[in-house]
């Protein structure tokens, strides 16, 4: 393998692996505030706030699976958001769309 194709194969690599850390604070931010937003107009639109316990148990047992979930801080590594929350809101959705 010559070096330009190892070094595409590095990067491809790399992108398929989840970070070691969490978005920036400005971007967590970022993510709660739209999180709120869509929330607040869910409900306005006559939907609950929160989904059902087996809902959230459904998706929480889906976020233990992914590479992006930090199962020390209960969190996803790709959004920043404690998942035993988010879980529960009903108008949240996965940030790679898993559920």
């Amino acid at each position: 393998m010559d070096k330009e194709a190892l070094k595409k194969k590095l990067e491809e690599i790399k992108s398929n692996m989840p970070p070691n850390f969490y978005p920036s604070p400005a971007q967590m931010v970022k993510n709660a505030a739209q999180s709120i937003v869509n929330n607040v107009k869910s409900v306005f639109q006559g939907n609950n706030l929160t989904s059902s316990d087996n809902e959230a148990a459904t998706r929480l047992n889906i976020c233990k699976s992914c590479n992006f979930f930090d199962e020390s801080q209960v969190r996803c590594k790709k959004c920043g958001c404690k998942m035993a929350v988010k879980t529960y809101l009903k108008a949240e959705k996965c940030p790679i769309g898993k559920w």
